[in-house]
């Protein structure tokens, strides 16, 4: 949110759910905060220094793993329980379909018409 108005498109929820990125540095752990159509908020406790696109999997609630590519649009640092993580946001550039209509229900489950 910059100046008080929310720049998203899609609407986000919170999950919680473990994700496992590979970067140049190596293999992150880290935790999607929350999701949207669009993108994910990552916790993690490394910095990702690169703005290329990396590889991630997310391990899903249903226990089904989402492989994407993302790239990474902003980070800034949280502290937490007396520790410093990193927060990231990333866009998806590469999902598969049937993983989009996932996030779509999940969405639509928690945002109900």
């Amino acid at each position: 949110m910059k100046n008080g108005v929310e720049r998203r498109r899609d609407a986000r929820i919170p999950v919680g759910w473990p994700a496992f990125l590979m970067t140049s540095q190596g293999p992150i752990n880290g935790v999607i905060e929350d999701i949207s159509m669009g993108g994910i908020l990552v916790l993690c406790s490394e910095t990702i220094e690169t703005d290329n696109e990396i590889e991630i999997v997310v391990r899903l609630a249903e226990d089904h793993e989402m492989p994407a590519t993302v790239k990474k649009i902003w980070s800034d640092k949280l502290l937490a329980h007396d520790s410093i993580y990193n927060e990231i946001g990333f866009s998806f550039t590469k999902i598969s379909s049937s993983d989009r209509q996932i996030i779509a229900s999940q969405v639509a489950e928690y945002y109900p018409i």
